[in-house]
C-alpha cells in the first residue's frame, strides 16, 4: 500500500524536475527595449526604441555607417507618437504614430518619418517617408555608453528630440500650434467664465507676452475683494510689476505675502518678500 502510494508522487516529482529543467533561462538583454512620454505644449509625444550599447566600438563611421538608413536602436523599428498635429524643423507631420529612422552623417543627419508601422532601415517604401528632414550634429563633451534618447528645450509650444550616443548629439527641433488652439479656448470660456478661467485666461497672456493690461483685467476678475489665495495675489503682483506700477506690485505682494503666512507656504513667502525687497529698490 505504501508503494502505491508513492509511485505517483514519484512521477510527478519527475514531471516537475523535467518542466524546470526545459524552461527558457531568462538573461539580461543586450539592447533592452525603453519608451518614455512627454507633454509638450497640448500633445503629448511617445517614443519606443531599444538601446545598445557601444562597448568599446567605433559607432558612427563605424557600427553605424554614415550615409546609410538606420533604425534608431536595434531590435524593433523605434515608434514615434505625437498625439496632435507638429512641426518638425519647419515641416508639418500629422498626429499619429511613425516609424522613426535616421541616416547620419559625419556633421548632418537626415531624420526620417514613415508612416508604414512595420518599415524598418532594411526595408521601407520611399513613398511611406511623411517626412525627412536635415538636422546638424553636436560634439558632446562627455561619452555616452547607452544608446539614448529624449525630449529637451521644452517650452509651452514647442521642445527638440535629442538623440545621443557616442560623443554626438542630435537635436530634432519642433513645435506644435498652441495660441491658436488656447484662444479659440478663451475666446468660447468667456461666454460665461469661472474665477478659476479668468485666472488661467490671465496666466497665458502674461506668460506668453500678450496684452498685458488685459492680463491684469482677467486677474482682476479672478480675485475677489477678501482674496487669500496668495498664489493670484502673486500672480497679480507680477504683471504689475512688469507693466511698471512697481508701487501696486509691492501693495499686492504684501497681501499676497500675509495669506501665504496664514497657509504656512514658506515656498511664497520667500518669494513675495524678495520681489517685495527687489521693488522697493
Amino acid at each position: 500500500m505504501k508503494n502505491f502510494f508513492l509511485r505517483p508522487l514519484s512521477i510527478v516529482a519527475i514531471l516537475m524536475l523535467s518542466i524546470s529543467i526545459n524552461a527558457q533561462i531568462t538573461t539580461p538583454q543586450p539592447s533592452p527595449s525603453g519608451s518614455f512620454t512627454q507633454s509638450v505644449g497640448l500633445t503629448e509625444i511617445k517614443v519606443e526604441y531599444s538601446r545598445p550599447a557601444a562597448k568599446g566600438r567605433k559607432i558612427f563611421g563605424g557600427v553605424v555607417p554614415f550615409d546609410a538608413v538606420w533604425r534608431l536602436g536595434a531590435n524593433s523599428p523605434t515608434k514615434f507618437t505625437t498625439t496632435d498635429s507638429i512641426t518638425v524643423a519647419g515641416k508639418g507631420l500629422a498626429k499619429g504614430t511613425y516609424v522613426l529612422m535616421a541616416k547620419p552623417g559625419a556633421s548632418e543627419w537626415e531624420i526620417i518619418f514613415n508612416k508604414n508601422p512595420t518599415a524598418s532601415a532594411f526595408g521601407f517604401k520611399e513613398e511611406d517617408n511623411v517626412v525627412k528632414v536635415k538636422v546638424p550634429t553636436q560634439n558632446l563633451p562627455f561619452n555616452v555608453e547607452s544608446f539614448s534618447m529624449m525630449i529637451g528645450d521644452i517650452t509651452g509650444t514647442g521642445a527638440s528630440l535629442d538623440i545621443m550616443w557616442e560623443n554626438t548629439l542630435v537635436r530634432v527641433p519642433f513645435t506644435n500650434d498652441v495660441d491658436s488652439k488656447v484662444m479659440a479656448q478663451i475666446k468660447q470660456k468667456l461666454a460665461g467664465p469661472t474665477q478659476n478661467d479668468y485666472y488661467a485666461m490671465s496666466t497665458y497672456y502674461f506668460e506668453t507676452g500678450k496684452d498685458l493690461k488685459q492680463a491684469l483685467e482677467f486677474c482682476d476678475k479672478a480675485l475677489n475683494p477678501n482674496e487669500t489665495r496668495f498664489w493670484m495675489l502673486r500672480h497679480k503682483s507680477l504683471i504689475q510689476a512688469k507693466m511698471g506700477d512697481k508701487k501696486g506690485a509691492i501693495a499686492t505682494a504684501q497681501k499676497s505675502l500675509e495669506a501665504a503666512k496664514e497657509a504656512k507656504n514658506n515656498d511664497y513667502i520667500r518669494m513675495n518678500e524678495a520681489s517685495i525687497k527687489e521693488w522697493s529698490k
